[in-house]
């Protein structure tokens, strides 16, 4: 999923003077959400310390956007479905894919076996794709841990 919501922010942004400051709301520390923020922020060379409510915290992407919807921040970093579900506006900023790490003699087990064939179901990745900011295209495929790495940009 791709990771932004806000709620009318480019009005909010062109219709206010130069001196309104963005109210944000991120997520708990030591959460994936936050680690990409601040991997992001890091790399473009951003200081949190200038972003206001950076330490305002919830705990989950529906709670960000909960928040931003109650109009106590103008934007979050958090996923489209939860955007869309709050009728927020969502503007994507990054991708990441999500991976479901089993250890190999659990992955032959007749359990395993009917999880994995639900999740390559027709029926289950239709559900995952309407949630909208999902690809659940390689859904069930099995990937070793050598090629997950190859593919995560490092």
């Amino acid at each position: 999923p791709c990771h932004t919501i806000a709620n009318g922010l480019m009005q909010k942004m062109l219709n206010e003077d130069e001196n309104y400051k963005i109210r944000f709301v991120n997520r708990q520390i030591g959460s994936g959400t936050r680690q990409t923020l601040e991997t992001l922020l890091a790399k473009n060379k951003i200081d949190s310390a200038n972003i206001n409510g950076f330490e305002m915290t919830e705990f989950t992407h529906a709670a960000v956007a909960a928040y931003i919807a109650s109009n106590m921040a103008d934007v979050g970093f958090g996923v489209e479905t939860a955007a869309h579900r709050f009728g927020l506006d969502f503007v994507p900023l990054v991708e990441e894919r999500y991976f479901f790490a089993i250890a190999r003699k659990t992955q032959e087990s007749h359990t395993m076996q009917e999880m994995l064939s639900i999740m390559r179901s027709a029926e289950f990745i239709r559900e995952i794709n309407q949630l909208g900011g999902y690809d659940a295209t390689e859904t069930g495929r099995i990937h070793s841990v050598r090629d997950v790495f190859r593919l995560v940009d490092i």
